[in-house]
């Protein structure tokens, strides 16, 4: 029986799987296999689908389910797109009016299917959309665009808007996916925007492969060069993907080139970049300010309640711009769930568990609960750190390793605690990737300057989420940091870091005497984050005193938990 849902086109057998997992052949029909079941359901950004033009910093419900039509090697996504097929277990059930209830509750403008491509759950898509259309909601998705004709136009009927992530513009690329050719995609993706639906376009960007983002926007711009063009800057998931990974200057130049083709072109994935920013073709003023907030996501500070700009220009957007989130940030970032179920896997490793049903289990046990929203408050303290590994070693019912992973991290805390006791406390300013855009106080990292013997500047002014995330050179320049700590994730290599600074007319004692630091990325970003991380920064903060060496502590450390040497 041959499945018509994607381009694919699987020649399922008798009782068994398509290519996606997704939908089988059931007594000569193609069943999906768990309709009305979802891995995620929480409250996005539209920015965070990712979608600029369209009804700007408004509230979108998100759900995914599990599983994908492509494989793509990097995939942000891997822990529910091609895992080995353990997560269909613990997804939850809900009714399409159960759906639109939580969107009700948290006052959602509309549905979206992002994080998976919905294809592989058409049925499911097509359930909750229509819902959704009767009740007066918006409904949309990110794709890959990889369905057939007769898929989309099932589809069309409910749909708003969509963003179509391309992998690139040749067949050779689209093949290096699992796929055959690049040609469905750019062909729905002409058929959406003929049909009035809202479509932005996000294209993946490797290292040496312009080319590929090039050639899309060269079959892109014949449709319309009014499309809003989203460079996704690859972001590496494992370390043996650093090399196809392009720097940020890279992807500013790249975006720089793209203007040719297109009005509107942004740069994604990237800490310190302004190419998020839609500025005005008229006087060159900034309309409406982003930055960066998690993989494939974006996050609005400032922008006029019209989208006008002062010159008289009007910002091209569909619908209406929600005003400015006031107080805590209630939304996530498109992949933040992905990106902490990811970190409570590596933890869940040092622990010792190692049953993908065990830690699918928990993953999803916390999505649920709620218990994700709130991750990064989690990590903020070490008090806070071992109430989760208690918690996360309770669900798994591996409560001694939990004891020997907390008794460890707390003897090297009280450690270095005492050796720095006496020493003097240098000013440390903590940033994430840019210097101008300071990591908030609750960060770990700011928790872990002031334990290794240092004054964190960040917790002296207080920085939340909720305020201004960002600096200005003035008061910078006015704070003048003894030490500057690039954040290891996402983090701007030292030079280019220096390099950025000096163009911005950044001075400070950090600067003139080169005590500038990228915390290491390999070892104290790992789950063992409290304890090596500690390492780390006292080595920076304190070389008379500490001279750890990390991969030995590293060893030493999974000696004392009980783990294999790795």
């Amino acid at each position: 029986m041959r499945c018509s849902y994607c381009e694919r086109a699987c020649d399922i057998q008798e009782s068994q799987n398509g290519y996606c997992r997704m939908y089988r052949n059931s007594m000569g029909t193609i069943t999906e296999n768990y309709p009305d079941s979802y891995l995620n359901i929480y409250p996005v950004s539209s920015e965070s689908i990712p979608m600029l033009h369209f009804y700007p910093n408004s509230i979108f419900l998100l759900l995914s389910t599990i599983g994908c039509n492509f494989t793509c090697e990097g995939c942000i996504s891997e822990f529910q797109t091609i895992r080995k097929g353990t997560l269909q277990d613990i997804l939850n059930h809900h009714t399409p009016d159960e759906i639109l209830a939580i969107a009700r509750g948290y006052a959602c403008r509309g549905i979206t299917f992002c994080l998976n491509e919905p294809t592989v759950s058409l049925p499911t898509f097509l359930k909750v959309a229509q819902a959704a259309k009767k009740e007066g909601f918006l409904v949309g998705c990110s794709s890959n665009g990889y369905m057939t004709e007769a898929t989309l136009q099932m589809m069309l009927p409910y749909l708003d808007f969509v963003n179509i992530g391309l992998k690139g513009s040749t067949d050779e690329r689209y093949r290096e996916c699992g796929a055959v050719s690049a040609v469905p995609t750019y062909r729905n993706l002409k058929t959406l925007y003929d049909a009035g639906v809202a479509v932005e376009v996000s294209v993946m960007y490797l290292n040496g492969r312009e080319l590929e983002v090039i050639g899309a926007a060269e079959r892109i711009s014949v449709i319309s060069r009014s499309i809003p063009f989203q460079v996704m800057r690859f972001m590496a998931t494992h370390e043996n993907l650093e090399p196809i990974a392009p720097t940020r200057a890279q992807g500013e130049q790249l975006c720089a080139d793209l203007r040719r083709y297109f009005d509107h072109v942004y740069l994604f994935n990237t800490c310190a970049t302004t190419e998020l920013d839609s500025r005005c073709p008229v006087c060159g003023k900034t309309i409406i300010h982003r930055v960066f907030f998690g993989p494939m996501a974006a996050r609005v500070l400032s922008c006029p309640s019209d989208g006008k700009c002062s010159c008289g220009y009007h910002f091209p957007f569909r619908g209406e711009i929600d005003p400015i989130f006031e107080g805590e940030v209630q939304i996530l970032g498109g992949y933040r769930s992905i990106m902490g179920m990811q970190f409570i896997s590596k933890i869940l490793g040092t622990l010792g568990v190692t049953d993908e049903r065990v830690i699918d289990r928990i993953c999803n046990t916390v999505i649920e609960n709620g218990y994700i929203s709130n991750f990064q408050d989690h990590m903020s303290t070490y008090g806070k750190y071992f109430d989760m590994i208690r918690y996360l070693a309770t669900l798994a019912h591996h409560e001694d390793q939990a004891n020997h992973l907390i008794g460890y991290t707390q003897h090297v805390i009280t450690d270095i605690q005492q050796k720095a006791s006496t020493a003097e406390k240098p000013r440390v300013y903590a940033v994430l990737s840019h210097p101008l855009l300071p990591l908030y106080a609750v960060k770990t990292e700011n928790q872990l300057v002031e334990i290794a013997g240092g004054m964190s500047l960040n917790k002296e002014l207080g920085l939340t989420e909720s305020a201004n995330p960002e600096y200005t050179v003035e008061e910078l320049n006015a704070l003048d940091p003894e030490v500057i700590i690039i954040s290891g994730n996402f983090a701007t290599p030292v030079a280019e870091f220096i390099s950025t600074c000096k163009e911005l007319g950044i001075s400070c004692r950090a600067l003139d005497t080169g005590r500038v630091y990228t915390l290491n990325t390999d070892l104290a970003g790992s789950s063992q984050r409290w304890a090596l991380g500690l390492m780390d920064v006292a080595n920076i903060l304190h070389p008379d005193i500490f001279q750890y060496s990390l991969p030995e502590e590293y060893t030493k450390f999974n000696h004392e938990v009980g783990l294999p040497e790795t």
